[in-house]
């Protein structure tokens, strides 16, 4: 069962599905391309199936994950990431690029040009620069409005029928 938090932080939300062991190692392979149920057990070495499934599930359920049956008996489905999964690419990146410095990782990320470690870095896509992490702030996000629930068709919406209904 995910836990949940409570509070309406991004983080925290995030959390409440992403944060469950496993989660995000399934995210890391999923990176790699689609992937069978069998592939995870073979790369997630210690994971119960019933936890593997459960999580593919809660993924699948909150958008990060699709499903695609490729036999129907047995059942067996390939799982790859939707577009707002392979988002959480720079999210997966940055712990592993946190992981090499600060654990002692025996693998970390380079550039590919010239093999030097890479920095984690925010971008403006609509200044089209990077980002030093202290010209960064938090703003709230505008509330959305939900538009007024609209009466069954059919229903009647005149002072009538609140007559009607107040006097019954």
């Amino acid at each position: 069962m995910p836990k949940e938090y409570g509070q309406p932080c991004p983080v925290a939300r995030s959390l409440e599905f992403l944060g469950e062991r496993w989660t995000l190692l399934i995210v890391r392979d999923l990176l790699m391309g689609p992937r069978k149920f069998q592939d995870f057990s073979a790369s997630l070495r210690g994971v119960a199936p019933a936890v593997l499934s459960h999580r593919l599930k809660v993924l699948e359920t909150h958008g990060i994950v699709s499903r695609r049956l490729y036999s129907e008996h047995p059942p067996r489905a390939e799982y790859e990431l939707t577009a707002q999964g392979l988002e959480l690419r720079p999210v997966v990146r940055a712990l592993g690029i946190w992981g090499a410095r600060h654990l002692g990782a025996s693998w970390t990320f380079v550039h590919e040009a010239c093999g030097a470690n890479v920095e984690i870095a925010y971008y403006c896509p609509t200044c089209d620069e990077t980002v030093a992490s202290d010209q960064i702030k938090r703003r709230p996000v505008p509330v959305k409005r939900r538009p007024a629930p609209q009466p069954p068709r059919g229903a009647r919406t005149g002072p009538r029928s609140i007559k009607r209904r107040a006097s019954r």
